[in-house]
């Protein structure tokens, strides 16, 4: 029996060596490793800035921020804060791209910030007067730009792990999605036209209702959405937002989106199952597939915020804009990104994601400061119209 046993537990390591992680995991677990050093370091900084400012200078304490951020934490019922949107300048086309090995990069280039910051901070425990505050000053602001710079780095970790699974798991999808990204560089302005058209087209989920007020001139779009969230007060927040992106006008009417909740409470979700705790970890598409088919869904557990197109919204923790989460919501109406995502293999440093968008004027195309129009409505309203069409209308069995 022994014997059996240590055979057993031979050929399990030999197929734990066999199957090791994808290379995305172990290249993603090694930057992951450096930039919780590199915030070992920070907080130490952090630290020893504190105890100087509050010894020496103790005027000063005000001006300087809070502690490092912590790592970003998700889990089940974990939500995000809804924040005001930021306006931010672009170009025609343009194109952005992330990797673990891009992410080292910037991790590296704020160890060179530190070690100056460091020094300077030598420099500080050295000198008295007025050279003493200007240092103190000075390392104040550096810290500054370093805590921002935290919370960058933490979402472009969140964008590998999400995207880089993606990919792996997907990649048929993904090498087409390369192919029309290689097609937009090199395209034309018409021929790109004709490619964000065919990316604008929705894909209506059937409990989607349109309901026109023909003597007000209105059309609202009423979509139940299914949620286990249990915050009422986000809940109440999160359809005030989206219901305040999602209208538009034109000479021919005023269009609008009216959200009904349909709460269903995690016990009920998982009734003859065992239930996630708060900050467990869920496998979202099996998580998702418990929601009732006759809504939409608004749930919790990703890494951070991302969309199944006429199927669901599941939320990370990290802060979302409003018009981000319009955008997000914008695929439970059945509307696909108007970017395209494609990669690069980079073998055994996972793979290289890349983003282009060439319009700007398009909530589904620009997320940060695109507009819903009115033709996202009329898209939708043709859509519901062409599907009743097609629907053969029910026979009278009692005849």
């Amino acid at each position: 029996m022994f014997v059996f046993a240590w055979i057993g537990a031979w050929i399990g390591l030999i197929a734990g060596q066999v199957n090791p992680p994808p290379a995305y995991v172990r290249e993603g677990n090694r930057v992951i490793a450096e930039f919780d050093a590199y915030r070992e370091r920070l907080d130490g900084f952090y630290s020893t800035l504190r105890k100087t400012i509050e010894r020496d200078i103790p005027v000063l304490l005000p001006e300087l921020k809070d502690p490092p951020p912590e790592t970003i934490v998700y889990g089940y019922q974990l939500l995000p804060h809804i924040v005001e949107n930021t306006v931010t300048e672009h170009k025609p086309v343009t194109s952005f791209s992330y990797s673990w090995p891009i992410t080292r990069g910037y991790i590296d280039g704020e160890g060179i910030k530190l070690d100056r910051a460091e020094a300077e901070m030598k420099q500080a425990s050295q000198a008295s007067g007025v050279a003493k505050s200007a240092l103190i000053l000075s390392l104040i602001s550096a810290y500054r730009s370093l805590f921002d710079d935290v919370r960058v780095i933490d979402q472009y970790i969140e964008y590998n792990r999400l995207w880089q699974r993606a990919i792996a798991e997907d990649r048929p999808r993904f090498d087409d999605m390369t192919k029309l990204y290689k097609l937009i560089q090199a395209a034309d302005s018409g021929t790109a036209g004709s490619i964000r058209q065919m990316l604008g087209q929705p894909m209506i989920p059937s409990s989607i209702q349109v309901v026109t007020d023909e003597e007000n001139h209105a059309v609202v779009l009423h979509v139940p959405v299914y949620t286990d969230i249990e915050n009422d007060t986000f809940l109440a927040e999160a359809k005030a937002a989206i219901e305040k992106v999602w209208q538009a006008k034109d000479d021919a009417a005023t269009y609008s989106v009216e959200i009904e909740i349909r709460k269903i409470p995690p016990a009920v979700l998982y009734t003859g199952a065992v239930m996630p705790n708060r900050g467990d970890h869920v496998d979202i598409r099996i998580h998702a597939a418990r929601f009732p088919s006759d809504g939409v869904a608004l749930t919790t557990g990703a890494e951070m915020t991302n969309a199944i197109v006429r199927r669901y919204v599941a939320l990370g923790p990290g802060d979302i804009s409003i018009r981000t989460f319009a955008h997000e919501f914008g695929h439970l109406l059945g509307f696909q990104d108007g970017y395209v995502r494609g990669y690069t293999d980079l073998g055994e440093y996972g793979f290289e994601i890349q983003e282009l968008t060439s319009v700007f004027d398009d909530i589904m195309t620009s997320p940060r400061d695109g507009a819903v129009t009115a033709a996202h409505f009329k898209l939708i309203v043709e859509a519901v119209k062409q599907r009743a069409e097609a629907t053969p209308p029910s026979s009278d069995n009692n005849n």
